[in-house]
């Protein structure tokens, strides 16, 4: 469920803003409906059995938290896709009847199949799943227990921002003016941190948040939640938009912001936050690089909010100078983005925290031979990991002996396993320090061929930037 939810829910809320601001073009509408219709009959497959949501699809229970997150995605669905609102129904009557007699909601040992991070307290579970059924129109009598329940215990998070922040978007929800609420978003506000570049408001967590970000990927998401808390409530006006410029800069090269939540958490924040199209919309911006023009864009009521790349091709090292000059006026942001490549050896790190090694039994073969590969993964942080993804490039010319990767599914050393035609990527579960990952398959030479292999990675699955990587290796591939 995790892949198809991080497809399908950026592209719900994408179609969303888009309604929202009058640019759906009858092409654009059509291709965005099927991108959401197919990731809608995807996720009505990993419904359980015995109720609720689980990752797979197969008979295994529900997990409460998936579930909440499962009703959010439908409810945002629903908004722009005809949605089945009995499978919302059925998940907050199971969700009820998991409820303890407290009003919370167990703090669950696991998110994913092998994530400890979301077992931190009650508090927090509580308030995950307050927030999503109180999004889906639930004020039942177990969302009034759960309620009830946060309110007495929101001294449990002992400084854990990020459960602060679900706890006040779900009581934002429930009752905007109530004192417990107010009070809240003040100690958030107190805790507000000032970017050292920028200046830009946020919000760092330093634990796990509920899927597992760290770094960055969690003040990401942290800043996003602490946002649309103070937008559904209107407070704090200028740290809500200081915070919202903050995710702005923080947008990634491919236009993601680091992991899929945080993804999923911004855009929402960004969506909440806009009021419509601005009237009256005309500017024409220049761009130049070093003083030379390299694209000329207009602006009006109809196009203010179309994404516009404006390449400036390839520049030499040195120093460079970006300037737009504008005439007229609208509300654009924009961004710039430069790539460039080092040699191998300058990318290296001393210590990475992921570090992978494939090694291959030879560099010369002829046609038909197989070739056999050694991975090791090490994972050098003090604590355990839950959801490492290693992606093993595919030699071009090769074929990969599939009954190898499936062996090792039957035999716990990977979960799961997929390949395209450039790589394999493996599912690894739990991971430590004093446990490497060693794995052996094989490939068979097709054809004739000298080239270098795809790079190979191992990464953890909810902060990428914990990752490590192989260097692309030569191969020869001589006729019999």
């Amino acid at each position: 469920m995790e892949q198809t939810s991080s497809v399908s829910y950026p592209n719900v809320l994408v179609l969303r803003y888009l309604r929202r601001t009058g640019q759906v073009a009858p092409e654009v509408k059509m291709k965005a409906h099927q991108f959401v219709n197919l990731g809608y009959q995807r996720l009505l497959t990993f419904e359980s059995p015995t109720g609720g949501f689980n990752w797979w699809g197969n008979g295994e229970p529900g997990n409460i938290v998936l579930t909440g997150l499962g009703i959010q995605q439908f409810d945002e669905m629903s908004k722009v896709h005809e949605v089945d609102r009995g499978i919302i129904d059925r998940s907050r009557r199971w969700l009820a009847r998991k409820q303890a007699g407290d009003g919370s909601w167990d703090r669950e040992s696991h998110l994913h199949g092998y994530n400890m991070a979301l077992g931190t307290s009650k508090l927090r579970t509580t308030s995950y799943l307050l927030w999503s059924l109180l999004q889906t129109g639930d004020r039942g009598p177990h969302v009034s227990r759960g309620v009830s329940y946060v309110k007495q215990h929101l001294q449990d998070a002992e400084g854990d921002v990020y459960s602060l922040a679900l706890a006040a978007n779900a009581l934002a929800l429930w009752s905007p003016k109530d004192p417990v609420t107010t009070r809240l978003l003040g100690e958030l506000y107190k805790l507000r941190k000032a970017d050292p570049k920028t200046r830009a408001t946020y919000w760092e967590t330093k634990g796990d948040t509920a899927t597992y970000s760290r770094g960055a990927a969690a003040s990401i998401e942290t800043t996003a939640l602490v946002a649309m808390a103070m937008m559904r409530v209107g407070a704090y006006t200028g740290a809500v938009n200081s915070a919202l410029g903050f995710l702005v800069q923080n947008k990634g090269a491919y236009g993601n912001w680091e992991s899929t939540q945080a993804t999923i958490l911004a855009l929402k924040a960004l969506l909440l936050a806009m009021g419509g199209t601005s009237s009256n919309t005309s500017m024409e911006a220049t761009v130049l690089l070093d003083g030379k023009v390299v694209g000329r864009e207009r602006f009006t009521d109809q196009s203010s909010d179309v994404l516009r790349l404006i390449d400036a091709g390839v520049v030499g090292a040195g120093e460079h100078r970006v300037t737009i000059k504008s005439r007229g006026k609208a509300n654009v942001m924009y961004q710039i983005v430069g790539r460039y490549f080092d040699p191998w050896r300058q990318t290296r790190k001393a210590r990475e925290p992921l570090t992978i090694k494939l090694r291959y039994d030879r560099g010369r073969l002829k046609v038909d031979d197989t070739l056999t590969a050694d991975v090791e993964v090490r994972y050098h942080l003090r604590r355990t990991t839950f959801m490492v993804i290693v992606d093993l490039g595919i030699p071009p010319g090769f074929d990969v002996q599939t009954a190898d990767l499936k062996r090792l599914v039957r035999r716990k050393l990977i979960t799961r396993y997929s390949m395209t035609g450039r790589q394999i990527t493996l599912y690894v579960g739990e991971m430590r320090p004093d446990r490497p990952l060693r794995l052996t398959y094989h490939l068979r030479a097709k054809f004739p061929v000298r080239a270098k292999t795809p790079s190979s990675t191992a990464y953890e699955y909810y902060t990428p930037d914990v990752r490590g990587v192989q260097q692309p290796q030569l191969l020869e591939v001589v006729k019999r």
